[in-house]
């Protein structure tokens, strides 16, 4: 490549291939060599997941990236072992001029006519929360369930769990307060080079920094508190040493200096303290689970276990003994900063009296001590939020795991009544069929079920009893198994891979690069995210290819 180079350089040859439109057409040539791969392994596997999201890019187009999910069935060659592999695969992105449901139905079923992939094989749908993707009369899973009712639509269990939190942060008005304090704080800091400069003087051997709140994310804002959390005393100090810096003199002066106090004066209240402990806590155990469901190894068992955790945390949370463990590690920080670790005594305001409609109605007494109403009126309201929202907001995914839930334990089927595996069997036949025609049979199903149980050697989940079937060679004797676990780990637990090619797309198309043309974007996006694949092509057919289509007939 080098001599080449030196060789168009110095004018020696003026076939070069560095103009754009032979960059072009390589970059098709191998994105195209790439999706046809995809489509083959994804045909091959027969059952898939569809998995779509947008966004608009840096030139204000909508962007919807398609994502394809199935399971691998590797069957061994000479060299080889047998695998049981779920893959996510990018497809492509795709301009929408509108963000309706029923144009992003319409426009999924062209790609999938487009590309060869029957519908009557989708088994299911992954989107966001958004009311045109997941609307109940008119959103892109409905319309794409009337075509085929096969094709379970499962809502992105980490947005769900955004929401969750989101919901608990706007149940209240003290943790509206909170989250803006905080948001302050951040952008007193980040506004200003000089206040950021004394920020990093009191932290910057501590090797971090004030992040800024994400308005939707919420539960990445453990990342904006953790600072506050565990060196809210530097933080302090870089506000008292910004106020008592006496060379900030003028009106911008003057201004971040009584900026500086408020600031200051609202961080050591104990209230803001026991709120900030309180809200770390949610958010990093929120968190922690946002990033296991996100694995596109997770399933349906392995979400609604994760999110069971979850809830049981902040069930346990939900006690007197849960307050005192925050006011505790409360106590620890307002000694750090030397305030006194009590909830102030607010100024008295006369509470309405409500007219009772009948007499032996008890009139409602607020609490006056300070403590105990901040424990009712914050913590308890946001933990007993947080509680509603995850058993709202994830009754489909427990839908659907008590549809396939008997898969989950195959192993501890032998201990099942007949009657109760046949019931299981049922619902699910009945799930997996449309128009006469249905994925496994009910009492195949129940057979099959009996015999793999008798013959594993532990419990396993349902990667690994795949496998087992596999390695035995037994996926001829144990079909509507095989159909069953595959179907079950096609369904889609979240958007992340969605999300991660979004990553992709603001790389190529930045600012410099905002005329790019769309089929030039797909190409090197799809070259960049399925950079497995992209490494696995034969160049030299590659090669050969393109000689073949840049030939051109010489007359002699």
């Amino acid at each position: 490549m080098n001599e080449h180079l030196r060789r168009v350089k110095d004018q020696e040859t003026l076939v070069h291939y560095l103009g754009k439109d032979i960059q072009n057409e390589l970059i098709q040539l191998l994105a195209g060599a790439i999706k046809k791969k995809i489509i083959t392994s994804t045909t091959s596997a027969k059952y898939y997941s569809i998995i779509l999201d947008c966004t608009p890019d840096v030139s204000h187009i909508e962007q919807m990236t398609m994502i394809v999910r199935f399971v691998d069935v590797s069957k061994p060659s000479d060299n080889e072992s047998e695998s049981i592999t779920i893959r996510e695969h990018f497809l492509g992105f795709i301009p929408l001029q509108e963000t309706t449901g029923a144009f992003i139905a319409e426009t999924l079923l062209e790609q999938l006519k487009l590309i060869q992939l029957p519908i009557e094989n989708l088994r299911g749908q992954g989107y966001d929360n958004g009311s045109n993707m997941k609307g109940k009369q008119n959103g892109a899973q409905k319309r794409i369930l009337d075509l085929n009712p096969r094709a379970f639509f499962v809502p992105c269990n980490a947005h769900s769990l955004n929401l969750v939190v989101n919901d608990a942060a706007r149940c209240c008005l003290e943790a509206a307060t909170f989250f803006r304090l905080v948001q302050q704080i951040y952008n007193y800091f980040s506004t200003s080079t000089k206040r950021w400069q004394v920020l990093i003087s009191h932290i910057s051997d501590l090797g971090i920094t004030v992040k800024p709140l994400s308005e939707t994310r919420w539960e990445s804002q453990i990342d904006a508190l953790k600072p506050l959390r565990y060196h809210l005393g530097n933080i302090y100090d870089a506000l008292i040493e910004i106020f008592e810096d006496t060379s900030l003199s003028g009106p911008s002066g003057n201004t971040s200096r009584v900026e500086a106090k408020g600031l200051a004066d609202a961080v050591s209240k104990f209230k803001f303290v026991v709120s900030l402990v309180t809200w770390y806590n949610i958010l990093f155990e929120v968190n922690l689970t946002s990033k296991l469901l996100q694995n596109k190894e997770a399933d349906l068992n392995s979400a609604t276990r994760q999110l069971q955790v979850t809830k049981n945390y902040l069930i346990t949370c939900r006690c007197d003994k849960g307050f005192q463990q925050v006011l505790t590690d409360a106590t620890e920080i307002a000694n750090e900063i030397q305030i006194v670790p009590n909830f102030e005594t607010e100024d008295q305001v006369r509470n309405r009296r409500k007219k009772r409609q009948f007499d032996y109605e008890a009139r409602e007494e607020a609490p006056q001590d300070p403590k105990q109403k901040f424990k009712t009126g914050f913590y308890y309201a946001v933990l007993d939020m947080a509680i509603q929202s995850i058993e709202e907001r994830f009754q489909q995914l427990q839908k659907y795991n008590s549809l396939f839930g008997f898969l989950y334990d195959i192993y501890s089927i032998k201990k099942k009544s007949t009657e109760d595996l046949l019931k299981d069997c049922n619902n699910l036949e009945k799930s997996l069929m449309h128009n006469g025609n249905k994925d496994i049979d009910a009492e195949d199903l129940r057979c099959e079920l009996e015999a793999i149980a008798r013959r594993l050697p532990k419990p396993m989940p349902p990667q690994e009893v795949l496998l087992f079937i596999l390695q035995n060679k037994l996926l001829d004797n144990v079909p509507n198994v095989s159909v069953a676990l595959r179907i079950l780990l096609t369904l889609p637990v979240s958007v992340a891979s969605g999300e991660r090619s979004f990553s992709k797309l603001k790389l190529i198309k930045s600012y410099i690069r905002s005329t790019m043309l769309e089929k030039r974007l797909v190409g090197l996006a799809t070259i960049s995210i399925e950079h497995t694949q992209a490494a696995a092509l034969d160049l030299a057919e590659m090669v050969t290819k393109f000689a073949k289509e840049k030939a051109r007939k010489v007359r002699f």
